[in-house]
């Protein structure tokens, strides 16, 4: 742990200390900023997947005070190691000079300071109390974010905050003061959950005949299936189909910045009980599939899926744990649904609208900066078709 004192813009004084493990932070203190209590921050959730990616990542964790050593805010940070084109890959345009893009994304590693959640959507990296506001708030992360870079043994090449949603960019764009780049990647797509849907039937009773028609064939489809929720002692017996299913998918994505170690899950279990909701699918006795997602301040987020593709077209696997999904966000009387990125289409048709995401980029050097702007304003995030499967 380090602590440094920090004179903000509007001439106010803040500090903050940095601890290297989650093991060192004072947890009360912790969560008590946390107020709305976002699952990704919570120390439990911290403790987990810390314990499970402890080998592949570099963890900071900071504590924000005021002047009167009050606490005001909390920021959660990782260091990784990718390459630029396995974060963008196909997603950079031609019309960027090749000499523009080589400068970025020749083959070679780039160390990232990130602020959020690796394998999580939204605004996962900080909270802060009502006595510091967002746009200053910010600004005391950066400088957080600066004074971690400056003691790095391995070069920080980027600052990433990850991510916005589309609600808040306006205060998020005080970063752009910061001489951050924003841009803006794939939509979330998520489902608004009815309160008026007190079951599936009610559900599907509001889709229009045709994908109503649709949904009834998936579940048709997928009758013989057997989900299971999973305790922590079957995600361990299961651990090395877990691992291949997992990794099958990961083959199929557009793009990653990182792959789990499939040992998290274990340790999320043990940590979040219920509010870790991980699914297996069987035929017969053969295991197939599994989803899980985390249940929070009255929403379900979906996170990882693995999928035997041996068997996804034969039931319909996919299309069935996306139902699924709206399920159990109508069994835990939700009211919203967080499907992730990808696959935008087939998820508009469970009713999943987009809903766009920023995110925010600064390189060490100014000149970088400037001519990483230039790539990230010619990214556009993927085309595809929505679908409204509802009445009216």
């Amino acid at each position: 742990m380090w602590k440094s004192l920090f004179k903000c813009s509007k001439n106010q004084e803040y500090s903050y200390a940095i601890f290297e493990s989650i093991t060192n932070i004072p947890t009360k203190e912790w969560d008590a900023i946390n107020t709305k209590n976002n699952i990704y921050l919570s120390s439990s959730f911290l403790k987990a997947f810390e314990k499970g990616m402890h080998e592949k990542t570099n963890f900071r964790y900071v504590l924000f005070y005021n002047s009167q050593q009050e606490a005001i805010g909390i920021s959660y940070l990782q260091i990784i190691s990718f390459k630029p084109n396995e974060f963008l890959q196909n997603k950079i345009p031609c019309t960027v000079a090749d000499k523009v893009k080589k400068y970025f994304f020749e083959d070679k590693k780039l160390n990232v300071l990130l602020c959020g959640n690796l394998f999580a959507c939204g605004e996962n990296g900080f909270a802060h109390t009502e006595a510091i506001e967002k746009p200053l708030f910010l600004e005391l992360i950066h400088h957080a974010m600066a004074a971690i870079s400056s003691k790095e043994p391995k070069k920080i090449s980027f600052h990433l905050f990850k991510e916005f949603w589309e609600t808040s960019t306006s205060v998020s764009d005080h970063l752009k003061k910061q001489s951050f780049k924003g841009f803006y990647i794939d939509v979330n797509m998520v489902v608004p959950i009815k309160n008026t849907w007190t079951c599936c039937d009610d559900y599907l009773g509001d889709m229009n005949t045709k994908y109503r028609t649709r949904a009834k064939k998936v579940y048709k489809t997928s009758k013989n299936l057997r989900k299971e929720n999973f305790s922590v002692a079957d995600i361990q017996k299961y651990l090395p189909e877990i691992q291949r299913m997992y990794t099958d998918v990961l083959k199929k994505a557009d793009y990653n910045l990182g792959t789990l170690n499939v040992a998290t899950f274990v340790h999320l279990k043990e940590e979040l009980q219920d509010k870790f909701i991980m699914s297996g699918y069987f035929s017969e006795d053969q295991f197939i599939g599994f989803s899980s997602a985390f249940a929070f301040n009255g929403t379900i987020d979906a996170n990882f899926v693995g999928i035997d593709y041996e068997y996804n077209k034969e039931y319909k696997l996919y299309q069935r744990m996306l139902f699924d999904f709206v399920e159990l966000a109508i069994d835990r009387k939700t009211y919203e649904l967080r499907l992730g990125r990808t696959a935008e289409t087939i998820k508009s048709v469970v009713g999943a609208k987009p809903v766009s995401m920023k995110l925010y980029a600064k390189h060490r050097n100014s000149i970088s900066t400037s001519l990483l702007g230039l790539v990230l304003s010619s990214i556009n995030p993927s085309r595809y078709e929505i679908r409204n499967p509802f009445k009216n």
